[in-house]
């Protein structure tokens, strides 16, 4: 009897504790952070969200979040073909890394990958080396251990942690470089430094990319180099939201066409 009551009591304890401490939330596409609890929803091509607080429910899709955590785990909207899903988010990025829950799958057992300016596509088993030896040819040291097999499919996370890491030295090193050959900045480099200071201030839930994504363009400027257009559409999404830089966005597109 004794044994029976202190099993109730440590179940009931960490029924609370739990309950306490991974309290779940939702960061909308206005920027508003809702704490409650979080239940997702899969329907036909667009994945919603049950999100209930003292009992009221209310029910968002997964164009209207642009965050969810539940029980500590993050979760961002995806498009994938024709469907919008809420996926997963395990490596966060330049190069984004997502796990999906296919049809019939009970758990987020599908990897999906995301580079800035491009579409969300799922990690293939067949023509990986191909595929990724591709997707990262612009950082060849990474691309160099995939197509040689050093690192593979069950390498992903390692892979895109490390494509990340080269990218944003490599963005480091030309910024640096082209610092000291031209210590005069153009309109778009001084608006952009203008943006990176209303992004490090602002609650947008990338600043870090972003920042890293208008240093590469900045870089760019400064070497009278044309920036892609995966780098313009993906500066385009990160801000798409954002009022308060939707002016300067559109500003630093008409300078540098």
């Amino acid at each position: 009897m004794t044994r029976l009551v202190l099993t109730f009591i440590s179940f009931f304890t960490f029924f609370i504790c739990f309950g306490q401490g991974s309290q779940d939330y939702i960061i909308t596409m206005k920027s508003d952070t809702l704490k409650g609890e979080v239940r997702i929803m899969s329907y036909d091509l667009l994945d919603r969200i049950q999100f209930t607080v003292d009992k009221k429910k209310t029910t968002y899709t997964a164009l209207q979040v642009r965050r969810i955590s539940i029980r500590g785990e993050q979760f961002a909207p995806v498009k994938l073909d024709n469907s919008i899903r809420l996926m997963k988010v395990v490596r966060s990025g330049f190069m984004s890394l997502y796990a999906h829950r296919g049809p019939g799958q009970p758990g987020y057992d599908t990897k999906v990958i995301q580079k800035v300016g491009l579409n969300a596509q799922e990690v293939p088993n067949l023509g990986f080396k191909k595929f990724f030896g591709e997707l990262i040819e612009d950082c060849p040291t990474v691309a160099d251990k995939v197509k040689s097999g050093d690192l593979g499919r069950s390498d992903v996370e390692t892979i895109t942690e490390q494509y990340n890491v080269c990218i944003s030295d490599f963005s480091r090193r030309r910024v640096e470089t082209a610092t000291v050959e031209s210590t005069q900045n153009s309109p778009a480099t001084e608006l952009i430094d203008q943006m990176k200071t209303k992004v490090t201030a602002s609650d947008l839930a990338n600043k870090s990319e972003v920042n890293d994504l208008l240093t590469s363009i900045a870089d760019r400027v400064k070497k009278k180099e044309i920036v892609p257009a995966y780098m313009k559409e993906g500066l385009k999404g990160y801000l798409a939201s954002s009022d308060d830089l939707k002016g300067d966005l559109e500003q630093l597109l008409k300078l540098i066409e």
